[in-house]
């Protein structure tokens, strides 16, 4: 029971590893709290059971698609509105992104209605022992892929010339300015990126469990405190921040009932805040 617990959290760890960086990404590079971000997940969901729906696809075959769609919405919602009011400072730029949470929930509501959605894939009941333990080919695949996107975009970021500039902005605005660097550009890309993947993850979220368009408030906890636990701005603190996340959550429904899983959540969060306010490698932007 123990080993299939530290599995379970391991397994969806790495998902909640992803689901934190796309959100501590936007903070470390642009110093932005995007409240919208839980829910723009969920809108990457429904899109995956939209596509599964009327061209009875793979879920997995669609990862790329919500990906773009909300790599579209991002750019677009940064450089139209985000870029005109992120002068405004914290307060601000969160009660805009808190706005565009209502907007996009409202959104799901108009063309999915309140109803819970999810996907069940041929191969969902298909699994393998290890150890007397069971692993889902699901969830195997899902962690595969979250860990992937991840430290691709640590290797982007870190490595390429698109990466760097993203970088430099973060750093030093001023010079980057100076050498070059388009500033505007920079963060809507950045802001396009954490979108994009979070739509990716929406589509791995909904193959493990199904959604409903208030969703997103779930998501933004479990979003903030692996993003903290990490040190918002570093995408390996995320991956253990993922990984810590994922083992307290399993073993707190192996404890205590699936009825103390929030209650763990909130408390942790406290703890988290009062003991580890920069995380376990926090820094102000990624490196």
């Amino acid at each position: 029971m123990i080993l299939q617990m530290i599995i379970n959290g391991l397994l969806v760890g790495g998902l909640y590893a992803s689901i934190g960086v796309s959100f501590s990404l936007v903070y470390g590079i642009m110093g932005i709290i995007n409240l919208a971000q839980g829910t723009q997940i969920i809108l990457g969901a429904y899109l995956t059971c939209a596509m599964v729906q009327f061209f009875h696809i793979d879920p997995f075959l669609t990862l790329p698609v919500s990906g773009f769609v909300l790599f579209c919405w991002g750019y677009a919602i940064q450089r139209c509105i985000i870029n005109m009011v992120g002068k405004g400072g914290v307060v601000l730029t969160s009660l805009l992104t808190f706005g565009l949470n209502l907007v996009l929930i409202n959104i799901i509501l108009l063309i999915w209605n309140a109803d819970f959605r999810g996907v069940n894939p041929a191969y969902a009941g298909k699994n393998f022992e290890l150890f007397g333990a069971t692993i889902p080919y699901v969830r195997l695949a899902v962690f595969f892929v979250a860990v992937v996107a991840t430290v691709s975009l640590h290797w982007f970021l870190g490595h390429t010339q698109t990466g760097n500039a993203i970088h430099a902005s973060a750093q030093n605005k001023r010079a980057a300015q100076i050498v070059g660097i388009n500033i505007r550009h920079s963060y809507a890309l950045t802001f396009a990126i954490s979108s994009g993947l979070a739509g990716a993850m929406g589509t791995l979220y909904v193959i493990l469990k199904p959604v409903s368009p208030f969703s997103g408030a779930d998501l933004l906890m479990i979003l903030f405190l692996v993003a903290v636990l990490g040190g918002l701005g570093n995408i390996p603190g995320a991956l253990l921040g993922g990984v810590v996340m994922g083992l307290t959550d399993s073993f707190s429904v192996l404890c205590l009932g699936m009825q103390y899983q929030k209650i763990v959540l909130f408390l942790g969060f406290i703890l988290v805040l009062i003991f580890l306010p920069r995380g376990f490698f926090g820094r102000r932007f990624y490196g």
